[in-house]
């Protein structure tokens, strides 16, 4: 599929094409990890402890409550799980989703240990 039309179906809602979605670790070392979620850039940065959208800052790693997976079900058979930032107050910013679950636990887990947060799941019900 073409780059800029994986971009925008990211922003469908509900389970629309989510079989196409994926949330990838594109680079990892000890002060930085990049996610690719759906073609977006998603960048965890220990040196300036923040986490950054296609290259817009949106998180600072004192902001964050958490990192969530959330998992949702659509119907008897149909699955995704959603990566996002759980913020104090109780904002919460998507990063991506698939309906890969171990693709989207291992990313949680990486940016978890970046930025010393937890891991919490989370329940939704599908569109």
């Amino acid at each position: 599929m073409a780059f800029p039309l994986k971009r925008i179906l990211a922003f469908m809602p509900g389970s629309f094409l989510v079989a196409l979605s994926s949330v990838e670790i594109e680079r990892e070392d000890g002060s930085a990890l990049v996610l690719d979620a759906d073609g977006w850039s998603v960048t965890f940065d220990k040196r300036t402890q923040a986490v950054s959208y296609s290259g817009r800052s949106v998180a600072s790693f004192s902001s964050l409550d958490a990192i969530e997976v959330a998992h949702y079900v659509n119907g008897k058979r149909y699955e995704w799980w959603v990566l996002r930032l759980k913020l104090f107050g109780g904002k919460k910013v998507f990063i991506g989703r698939s309906t890969d679950a171990a693709q989207v636990s291992v990313a949680a887990a990486h940016a978890a240990t970046i930025t010393g947060k937890s891991v919490r799941a989370a329940k939704g019900v599908g569109l």
